[in-house]
């Protein structure tokens, strides 16, 4: 077993809040510069362009498909998926669930999927931004029956994050909680001690190419993969868990 680097919540130009240069290519080939072996394609409340980073990737990184979801709250998950049914399968769940608002390119930016080929296959009508009416114990529940893995991101900000917008951990297990870019880690558990003993996880939030791997997530794995993440995660079979320094501002 030894470290790999991972990088598990990236946004693509499917995300309105997304630069139009993170195509799949792209993302993958900034991943690769960065010495990065795991990555996830998390897009607001979608996960179409993690197909085409998986076939462009070869596993070199392994890509994981992901979304990243916005409950009823405005709380914002990661849902990391192994496979890419499970996750499409929820990405169509969700978005005839969304509020029929459409998406304004000027306004709050495009919301395109891209091929392997740098093509735009179609563009995404409705408003990815806006919240899911589904609770956060809901959105949990339908990840969880899928076969994902569930992390709350950048918990400790607002807007978004689990304990920055609801001020407590809910009940349920969540095994890891995503800090942002910049959080100090000893900060973060003085403000909420309830995270200690939590597994920790850091991720670099892109949303530019330049921004890919700028904070990051060592895992002590045998291989990356989600199967080794969850390992790790749980703290079994010698797997470990060790989150980057934190982003300096500017950086």
């Amino acid at each position: 077993m030894r470290w790999f680097r991972a990088d598990l919540h990236i946004h693509s130009a499917l995300s309105p809040c997304g630069s139009l240069a993170m195509s799949p290519r792209r993302i993958v080939e900034e991943a690769r510069k960065a010495g990065l072996s795991l990555i996830a394609v998390c897009d607001h409340n979608a996960g179409e362009n993690g197909v085409y980073a998986r076939r462009l990737a070869r596993d070199s990184p392994r890509v994981l498909m992901g979304m990243e979801i916005q409950t009823s709250e405005e709380v914002e998950i990661l849902a990391l998926f192994p496979d890419e049914e499970p996750c499409l399968a929820l990405q169509e769940e969700l978005y005839a669930l969304l509020p029929p608002i459409p998406n304004d390119p000027e306004l709050f930016g495009d919301q395109v999927v891209v091929d392997e080929n740098d093509e735009i296959v179609r563009t995404v009508d409705k408003l990815l931004l806006s919240p899911v009416p589904l609770s956060l114990e809901e959105v949990v529940r339908r990840v969880e029956a899928r076969g994902g893995l569930v992390i709350p991101a950048h918990v400790d900000r607002v807007p978004g994050g689990l304990l920055g917008v609801l001020g407590i951990l809910p009940p349920g297990e969540w095994p890891a909680v995503e800090i942002s870019p910049w959080a100090e880690l000893s900060v973060v558990l003085e403000l909420w001690p309830e995270l200690r003993g939590r597994v920790i996880l850091r991720s670099s939030d892109a949303h530019y190419p330049e921004e890919i791997g700028r904070a990051w997530t060592d895992l002590y794995l045998r291989e990356p993969s989600f199967s080794e993440l969850l390992l790790a995660i749980r703290g079994e079979a010698g797997r470990r868990v060790r989150p980057s320094p934190p982003l300096k501002e500017g950086k």
